[in-house]
């Protein structure tokens, strides 16, 4: 009898560790698949960076910053990516259970507005008496664009709503408006063939730059259960972020994952992508992005840091 006694014995000794070590699943949501910055968490997952840290993520990909902040708000999701600063400090102000774990995106290298190459507008300030579009109003690329139009001293221009950049795209080269905005995958090739020029990009302007617009959020409960996932999530993503500025196999990899041409990937991520941007450390430009949601009213009235401070919970940094 002992014989089979130590066999089960090495048995539960062999799956015990198994057990010990399962992976946690993580339900997160991504704006915009086939974006570059919105690709970290795909990226860094293939390459096994979040199993390392004992996570499985079950992404789901959405259109946009609506759709994370419900998920997250109803609790559908765990973590959303690249989620709207602004739209994030209104949702918490509405009560809503949401909290910004680090900031995703510092500055707007990928926000950009283009003209037909064959018209007269070669810059912002050819933008006289002419029609202009931005994505939506409140969004981020309706105050860039104010910004960008105040810097080089345009106050007449016509702004126009238009949602989808692809549409804009094809509204400029059919002269219907003057100018739009856009961000890749939008107006890339475009842009490559000669057809369109680029007038203005988000990080003209120094304040642009100095300004988080995007945000990594947790829903506030999956945070306070799991607080140890979390930050293995942002410890995986941060690594993620570094592997995909590494060089050409992980350019490869985002080409095969945005079924892009590596042509159209090097231009783009070259062109309008900033490992800088992408730091998960420090968010800035509070103060502007809190006037920015009194002027959109996403908010009542005018509140400072210590009106949503309760909104941060920057898991590295208070974990250290």
């Amino acid at each position: 009898m002992r014989k089979p006694i130590a066999i089960t014995f090495a048995i539960a000794f062999a799956i015990a560790p198994v057990l010990a070590t399962a992976a946690e699943t993580v339900k997160v949501v991504v704006p915009r698949r086939g974006s570059w910055d919105s690709s970290f968490t795909e990226l860094g997952m293939r390459q096994g960076f979040f199993k390392e840290q004992g996570l499985d993520l079950k992404i789901v990909y959405t259109n946009g910053d609506d759709a994370n902040e419900q998920a997250i708000a109803s609790g559908q999701a765990d973590i959303g990516v690249a989620s709207g600063f602004l739209d994030t400090l209104a949702a918490y102000v509405r009560g809503e259970p949401v909290r910004i774990i680090s900031p995703e995106s510092t500055g707007a290298p990928d926000l950009f507005w283009t003209a037909k190459i064959a018209g007269a507008i070669a810059s912002m300030s050819d933008l006289h008496g002419k029609s202009v579009s931005y994505s939506r109003a409140g969004s981020a690329s309706y105050f860039i664009l104010l910004d960008l139009l105040r810097d080089a001293g345009v106050n007449d221009a016509t702004l126009m709503p238009i949602a989808n950049p692809f549409a804009g795209t094809v509204e400029v080269i059919g002269f219907q408006i003057d100018a739009s905005w856009s961000m890749p995958p939008a107006a890339i090739k475009d842009l490559l063939s000669g057809e369109i020029r680029t007038i203005g990009r988000g990080n003209d302007s120094p304040e642009v730059r100095g300004q988080t617009y995007r945000v990594n959020v947790a829903n506030a409960n999956f945070l306070a259960a799991h607080r140890d996932a979390v930050a293995g999530f942002l410890k995986a993503y941060k690594k993620s972020v570094d592997w995909a500025y590494s060089g050409d196999q992980a350019l490869q990899a985002f080409a095969a994952l945005s079924d892009q041409q590596m042509e159209v990937v090097k231009y783009t991520v070259r062109g309008f992508a900033l490992k800088a941007a992408n730091q998960v450390d420090i968010i800035q430009g509070e103060d502007r992005t809190l006037q920015q949601a009194l002027a959109a009213k996403r908010i009542p009235h005018a509140m400072t840091h210590d009106d949503v401070k309760g909104v941060y919970d920057l898991v590295l940094e208070h974990d250290h």
